[in-house]
């Protein structure tokens, strides 16, 4: 058989004797050795530039391939599409796109902004848990710790008087019992039992601790720590009219 390429060539050296119809066997000819060497050479070109169908195979550390598209098929990598082999990627000098599956940035501070997290994004949850798990009911918020809010320092406030009338501020409201009417569970609320004050009665006596209801600004809400000044000043009031009628 003529050795018309390299990969036809035969792993036993004694079985090599013909490089392209040149007797390369025992006792041939010098001339046959010469030009049997510069086909060789020639097949080496072939094989180097992957033409004459004589190409490096997988097994030999090849691609068996002499185009792009071709050797990755070969070895399973894929330009695009699924490839779950892949279990890191280095030396990116452009950081991955979202629509590639990356944020987009190379550090952490940028990569919360693209994502809409950052310092001064408007981020909107379901529930919240901090060292906890969120429990999953919209709106709630839940701690294992206290949570730390706003200023009392005094070196921030600049005093307008204390709270007046503060007794019959707080006779005026109601404390009660109550649950989720039909239209709190159509916005998403649970009907359980509950205590409360009505934000109607506080608003008319103590209005700076209303505030619209988040799940329906149409709606109010009562800070109810907010209430402990009224409530202050209420035990104040009194106090001064027991120890007046102590004194009679």
């Amino acid at each position: 058989m003529a050795r018309t390429k390299i990969s036809e060539y035969d792993a036993t050296a004694a079985n090599n004797v013909d490089i392209d119809s040149i007797n390369i066997a025992e006792n041939c000819p010098p001339s046959g050795i010469n030009n049997a060497i510069r086909e060789v050479m020639a097949h080496l070109a072939d094989f180097y530039a992957g033409t004459n169908g004589d190409l490096l195979p997988i097994v030999a550390g090849g691609t068996g391939a002499n185009n792009a598209t071709t050797a990755r098929t070969n070895i399973g990598a894929a330009k695009s599409g699924v490839n779950s082999d892949i279990t890191e990627i280095t030396g990116l000098t452009t950081p991955l796109s979202f629509a590639q599956g990356g944020l987009g940035s190379t550090d952490l501070v940028t990569a919360r902004a693209n994502l809409g997290l950052g310092v001064s994004n408007n981020v909107e949850f379901q529930s919240i848990g901090i060292g906890t798990a969120a429990s999953g009911t919209a709106g709630e918020i839940r701690a294992t710790n206290n949570i730390t809010a706003y200023y009392s320092d005094d070196r921030l406030k600049t005093k307008l008087g204390n709270i007046e009338d503060a007794l019959d501020k707080v006779c005026s409201l109601n404390g009660f019992y109550y649950h989720a009417n039909q239209t709190a569970v159509d916005l998403g609320y649970e009907i359980h039992k509950e205590v409360g004050v009505s934000a109607q009665e506080v608003n008319k006596v103590l209005p700076e601790v209303i505030s619209p209801a988040p799940i329906d600004e149409q709606y109010m809400t009562v800070h109810y720590d907010r209430l402990v000044p009224l409530l202050i000043e209420a035990i104040k009031e009194l106090k001064a009219e027991v120890d007046l009628l102590k004194g009679e």
